[in-house]
């Protein structure tokens, strides 16, 4: 056995130059993820299952260190930091699909989505996203508008093309 360790992640590099996050989360955002999600590997992907405190955390989707997951998935269910930063470190990639628009009507899910950015954002994981709308427009009004502006503004840099290339 040979251990290949490297600080560098190179199956980012195919996503060098390419666009990270999708809105609307539309039938185009859809085939453009599917695309990405497809030039990760060229085997059949499993779920990955994480054990945390004793509860077992599923993603539905997982190869080659890359992770792909529905919005009601992760931020839909009780889940909290412990399980968000067991994510972080398990995943090179995470692809999450169909980010919402945040309100007082999901203000669960909002602090679970906030808290997950923080994980993967810490972690410097990389995020392909699709979304109701630009980072910045998720959350315009209601409680928690002021502190998800730096929820959107992680967001905003994780979609740079130097993110996560130190």
């Amino acid at each position: 056995v040979i251990e290949l360790a490297s600080p560098r992640d190179y199956r980012q590099d195919r996503l060098e130059g390419e666009q990270v996050y999708f809105h609307p989360a539309d039938a185009s955002a859809r085939a453009a993820v599917e695309r990405l999600w497809s030039g990760f590997f060229h085997r059949g992907a499993e779920s990955l299952v994480l054990s945390v405190k004793g509860r077992k955390v599923e993603i539905p989707q997982f190869a080659n260190g890359v992770a792909r997951a529905r919005f009601p998935d992760l931020c839909g269910q009780p889940l909290g930091p412990a399980d968000y930063l067991a994510i972080a470190d398990a995943v090179r990639v995470l692809i999450l699909e169909e980010i919402p628009y945040f309100s007082s009507e999901n203000a669960n899910e909002t602090r679970r989505f906030v808290t997950l950015i923080d994980a993967l954002y810490e972690a410097r994981v990389r995020l392909i996203a699709t979304a109701a709308n630009a980072p910045e427009r998720l959350q315009v009004e209601g409680s928690g508008a002021f502190e998800f502006e730096r929820t959107a503004s992680r967001l905003r840099e994780m979609q740079s093309a130097e993110w996560c290339l130190d």
